[in-house]
């Protein structure tokens, strides 16, 4: 059994090969690739019978190789960000990992594979299902890009970008920008906004605060192995992120 990992986290690819060793140790390993244009080589000169993808690699959207070459193999993804998890499970596909990954995940993944596979191994990765993780692959990442703010007896469309945090308080978000204009926004509730705004530069920081990647200007150990961010322009109220999310919070300021 060929398998290949793509993954530009050198801790999270040796920790992924160790597990599928120990419960895979006749599998074959292929090289674990850091970089789209070497996977992209890779695919078109071997042979692959499943893939560990993740979804964002150091030189881009780990996505575009599937522009460059044709596969069939099955793929179980692998990210820190939960969205897509909604849209991989949409389209049945094999599997998908939240990092960090528990060897209890993963053994279930193997044994979906290894049941496809046994079920119907000459159809079990059929066009069918290569059509819809061709669908998968194809959509696009769209998120809010503006709000539109009542301004006099107009509508003004504020770039999200503009935003350092929202809060809300009595089911009331407000959204502090980077000059410090303070607007009230339509959503119902953090929840709401969170599910639209780019994963990667927005952060649930805990039930009161979603926080801008860019407006964190220091991170500081708290009581009880919680954390206090730090931000400019600073919230009125501490920005505290819970232990149980401390490592989640690290995961995401390193991505």
């Amino acid at each position: 059994m060929n398998i290949l990992i793509i993954e530009d986290e050198p801790n999270a690819a040796r920790q992924l090969k160790e597990m599928i060793l120990r419960h895979r140790p006749g599998a074959i390993i292929g090289p674990i690739m850091d970089s789209i244009d070497a996977v992209t080589l890779y695919l078109n000169q071997n042979s692959v019978d499943l893939m560990f993808l993740d979804v964002h690699l150091s030189d881009g959207h780990a996505f575009s190789i599937f522009d460059k070459v044709e596969f069939t193999c099955p793929i179980i993804f692998t990210t820190a960000y939960d969205q897509y998890a909604v849209k991989a499970f949409e389209v049945n596909s094999i599997d998908y990992l939240l990092k960090p990954m528990s060897e209890e995940r993963l053994v279930k993944a193997l044994k979906k594979f290894d049941r496809l596979s046994h079920d119907n191994k000459a159809e079990a990765f059929d066009s069918t299902y290569m059509e819809r993780l061709h669908k998968f692959l194809s959509l696009k990442e769209e998120y809010k890009q503006s709000f539109l703010i009542p301004y006099k007896d107009r509508l003004l469309p504020v770039p999200v970008r503009n935003f350092a945090w929202f809060e809300i308080q009595q089911s009331v978000i407000t959204g502090m920008m980077f000059d410090g204009v303070v607007h009230v926004l339509e959503e119902r509730s953090l929840d709401e906004l969170n599910k639209v705004l780019d994963p990667r530069q927005f952060y649930r920081a805990n039930r009161q605060f979603l926080v801008n990647k860019s407006a964190l200007k220091e991170v500081v150990q708290y009581f009880n192995g919680k954390l206090l961010l730090k931000m400019a322009p600073n919230p009125s109220k501490k920005v505290i992120v819970s232990r149980e999310k401390v490592s989640h919070f690290k995961r995401w300021i390193m991505a």
